[in-house]
């Protein structure tokens, strides 16, 4: 990590931050562009800006053009939907930033110019999203908003009010792309392919190839990256049938994370993918026994061991992290997680048909509306619950952490008293 901020403190961009000096660039599209809320600021409105993050080919200066491959993250005011994969071309000014991925934020002045668009599998890619954000529009609402995120990782629909009502009933996993979008499009497809392929390693290598794809179609982020790794573990953990090398196998994805982004290490959210897929490991054979006694149906049982044992392990770090301990963080993952998998299955099949079929695309859509509908009304129901506020850290913490101890006590007293 010291060696990539250094390189990003000593880059040829570093000497022009908040000089006001203008500078004209042609970089490469990273991300899908972003667009924010509308500021307000002491006697006026901000308006709202689009970002997006970029790595810089050439830069100019003083009319003299240097090479370079630094990100940035560029903003601006004017309406920009270039594809990740494009190359674009435009003026502004560099000025420093809080953001430790990149080397400075590049607010553009003037107009972007295209000098050319993503390659074929971007232009592929970028065509099912938008026909499915269409789809999307046309069923309405917030559970509509909803579905494009939750099954490609476009949040654009989504309000910021909405997402905060998600965020305080500790649903944030559900408005984008996680490791549980994986988990549920890999199970769907192993489970599929066992009518036709016998052999388990031969459908978990076509369930590796149909995630590569999905990896395109939901944009490689460093999110993505996480729960790509993460989901790969436990495929690696259901082809060995071992409980040893799963958890070794987490070992090596957070080392090759890591060493690919160094910046992983200090992200939260790379934090609670590794707690969650660890709490995963860890408990679910013992949460889904413990329900089986209480639902007596082992698929329910087991749908809803994954949340809740993912949740225990990241309980934690969300106090940490927050310094706001949700009680109603568990309760809403259980009432919400027996729809996310219909809605992850439909809504990938009718985002891969909607270019071609964009009327029975719609059907399937609006068919996941009601179960959409659930998780908004769970959101808005369970953010209005106050939290309970604790101390940021390790104090908020350890705190968090007595308390899942203690339940867990209370919950084996009985069996303890018996023996």
């Amino acid at each position: 990590m010291a060696i990539h901020i250094r390189s990003l403190e000593t880059s040829i961009v570093a000497p022009l931050l908040d000089k006001k000096i203008s500078v004209r660039i042609i970089a490469a599209v990273r991300t899908d562009p972003k667009l924010g809320e509308p500021k307000q600021m002491p006697g006026y409105v901000k308006p709202a800006t689009t970002t997006a993050l970029i790595s810089l080919i050439s830069i100019e200066i003083s009319h003299r053009i240097y090479t370079s491959h630094v990100p940035l993250r560029i903003t601006t005011a004017q309406h920009f939907d270039a594809l990740p994969g494009s190359v674009i071309e435009c003026s502004g000014i560099l000025y420093s930033t809080a953001e430790r991925r990149v080397a400075g934020l590049f607010a553009e002045h003037g107009a972007i110019s295209l000098i050319h668009g993503p390659g074929l599998i971007g232009r592929i890619t970028g065509r099912i999203r938008s026909d499915f954000r269409e789809i999307a529009v046309r069923v309405g609402g917030l559970s509509g908003a909803l579905i494009p995120g939750l099954v490609l990782g476009d949040t654009s629909l989504e309000s910021h009010s909405f997402i905060q009502s998600m965020q305080l009933a500790g649903l944030t996993h559900l408005t984008a792309v996680s490791g549980e979008n994986f988990a549920v499009i890999a199970a769907f497809i192993l489970w599929a392919l066992q009518w036709v392929i016998p052999n388990l390693r031969a459908r978990l290598f076509i369930s590796a190839l149909v995630l590569l794809g999905f990896i395109f179609l939901v944009r490689p982020s460093p999110s993505v990256l996480r729960a790509t790794v993460m989901v790969s573990v436990l495929l690696l953990a259901k082809s060995r049938g071992s409980r040893a090398s799963p958890l070794a196998a987490l070992g090596l994805a957070i080392s090759f994370l890591i060493l690919l982004d160094p910046f992983e290490a200090t992200d939260p959210g790379f934090a609670l993918s590794v707690a969650a897929t660890a709490g995963i490991l860890l408990l679910f054979d013992p949460v889904s026994r413990w329900l089986q006694q209480i639902i007596r149906f082992k698929a329910i049982s087991d749908l809803l061991a994954i949340s809740i044992s993912a949740n225990i392990i990241c309980t934690p770090l969300v106090v940490a992290i927050s310094g706001q301990l949700s009680l109603m963080s568990l309760p809403s993952n259980f009432l919400v997680e027996p729809v996310v998998a219909p809605i992850t299955i439909i809504g990938f099949i009718a985002a891969l048909i909607s270019p071609l079929l964009p009327g029975f695309a719609y059907i399937l859509a609006l068919t996941q509306k009601p179960l959409a509908a659930l998780i908004v009304w769970v959101a808005d129901t369970f953010a209005k619950v106050p939290v309970i506020p604790l101390e940021k850290g390790f104090g908020g913490g350890a705190i968090a952490l007595l308390v899942l101890v203690c339940g867990w006590i209370a919950l084996r007293w009985r069996s303890w008293g018996s023996r």
